[in-house]
């Protein structure tokens, strides 16, 4: 099975949008600072390519979901609330970078099991959250490392990147998986196996 054109474009919608409200925050917080974003324009501190990149990595992680076998049928209003809750995720990790960074990051990782047993579509999401969980920070540190942006420094324990990515991606990729299920078993987004 794979998504439409018209559903993968939802998803990369999606990930653009959260991915912007979520980075202005750190952005606005100063729990992120961008360094050198090579001229890149940005919209609210953020630069395009990271927006890009979470829409590109939702609409991927939904269409890897679907290819990997059935999902079982959801609603709109369900997926809307696995959004809402990733979303809230990561706005907390903003409002709470003056906190103590292992008790936010046991304190996310709290958060994003609730979402896992909510929102999970079987094993598949289960292991598409864990390889979000590993390629996300990884790319970040890269990013941070080549100059990017950096991470303020109560919250730059992993490597110099915060530690809560690592729940924070988890939750991501179970919701995104999630997504990709609902929109392949609504009755007009499937194209076929």
């Amino acid at each position: 099975m794979r998504l439409s054109a018209k559903s993968l474009l939802a998803l990369f919608g999606v990930g653009c949008i959260c991915g912007l409200v979520g980075d202005h925050a750190h952005v606005a917080t100063s729990t992120t600072r961008y360094l050198d974003v090579g001229g890149v324009p940005t919209i609210w501190g953020s630069p395009l390519f990271f927006i890009v990149t979470v829409g590109v990595a939702t609409a991927l992680i939904g269409e890897i979901r679907v290819r990997l076998g059935p999902s079982r049928p959801g609603t709109l209003e369900e997926g809307l609330a696995g959004i809402a809750s990733v979303l809230a995720i990561y706005l907390l990790t903003a409002l709470l970078s003056d906190e103590s960074t292992s008790t936010v990051t046991a304190f996310i990782a709290c958060l994003a099991i609730l979402v896992a047993v909510r929102f999970r579509d079987g094993r598949w999401s289960l292991v598409l959250g864990a390889a979000a969980a590993v390629i996300g920070p990884i790319a970040e540190i890269v990013q941070h490392r080549a100059g990017v942006f950096e991470y303020a420094s109560n919250v730059d324990g992993l490597a110099d990147v915060a530690p809560w990515l690592v729940p924070l991606y988890f939750a991501f990729g179970v919701v995104a998986s999630r997504l990709g299920g609902i929109l392949a078993t609504r009755p007009s987004s499937a194209e076929g196996e």
